[in-house]
């Protein structure tokens, strides 16, 4: 009996040291699972674009009559000046004008895009006075002392640009950007009219007018451009730009001058009338634009690496 008393006894103290020796073995609890990182989202893909600004006059363009020197048509003179003529262009000024565009385009990559535009700029006004002065000419009734005209005209273009931009990075939503495009601008100048004073070698000076047809004129265009954008939701943007946009030429049609009778008399140096002016050199703009980006590509990202637990 005392045999099996003390084996159970042994058993017991046996087991009582396996617990305890487990018990010893544990770990502690594992430390509480970190939240995933968040997406880092990158938009490879297409999207649309829209515009609205104003744009200054970036140069003061004088807009001389063609050929230079042929005077306003006065009726029954055949008006003429020597070669000691000097012109000159005065109180140019062409007014701010409103811009839209539209566009599409594709994000390449986190630093290139490229987009394809068309825009609506209208409400320019061109005012100039050019003036012909010849001293000299007295060497017969009909020569010219002084010759001036004033210029008043409506300039609007329609403007395609292909465009290519370098995303200098992002801080906290906002991605600064430089880019630069190309492409075409279809210039018009509409309701020109002109008030012509005309100064004879002995002779009262006298004051007559006229009106050119509206015109048309395909140019090369290209522009310049910086700004910023700012991250308004996941697939819409907002950018803040200026740009410099060279538009090429504007000129107008046949001019209409008063004929001293009460009629008109189309244009034409063998008429007698000035046939029309044009620009001497490209008319630019500063261009200050708001516009949304909205992003329709699909956005691709890394996703979250599985969580591994070592323990």
């Amino acid at each position: 009996m005392a045999k099996y008393r003390a084996l159970i006894i042994a058993g017991g103290a046996f087991f009582a040291l396996a617990r305890a020796a487990g018990a010893a073995d544990l770990l502690p609890p594992p430390p509480a699972l970190e939240p995933p990182p968040p997406a880092a989202y990158e938009f490879n893909g297409w999207y649309l674009r829209g515009d609205v600004g104003i744009g200054a006059s970036a140069n003061t363009p004088s807009f001389p009559q063609t050929p230079d020197g042929m005077p306003i048509y006065q009726s029954g003179l055949t008006p003429t000046y020597d070669a000691n003529a000097t012109e000159s262009s005065l109180n140019n000024s062409i007014s701010a004008s409103g811009i839209f565009d539209v566009g599409v385009g594709y994000q390449f990559n986190n630093w290139f895009r490229a987009d394809v535009t068309g825009e609506y700029r209208g409400g320019s006004q061109l005012q100039s006075l050019f003036v012909i002065t010849d001293a000299t000419n007295t060497g017969s009734a009909n020569s010219i002392v002084q010759a001036s005209d004033f210029y008043h005209a409506n300039l609007s273009s329609i403007v395609g640009l292909l465009n290519g931009y370098a995303d200098l990075g992002s801080w906290y939503g906002i991605t600064p950007y430089v880019g630069a495009g190309v492409g075409f601008a279809r210039n018009t100048m509409s309701g020109l009219s002109d008030v012509s004073v005309i100064s004879f070698a002995g002779q009262p000076t006298t004051s007559s007018g006229g009106y050119a047809d509206d015109h048309s004129r395909w140019n090369f265009a290209w522009a310049l451009m910086a700004g910023l954008s700012f991250d308004v939701t996941q697939n819409l943007k907002l950018d803040l730009g200026y740009r410099y946009l060279d538009l090429g030429k504007f000129a107008s049609g046949s001019m209409h001058c008063l004929n001293g009778a009460g009629g008109f008399i189309t244009g034409g140096a063998a008429n007698g009338c000035e046939p029309g002016i044009e620009s001497k050199r490209d008319v630019a703009y500063n261009d200050f634009r708001i516009g949304l980006r909205w992003m329709i590509g699909e956005a691709s990202y890394a996703p979250p690496q599985p969580l591994v637990r070592k323990y």
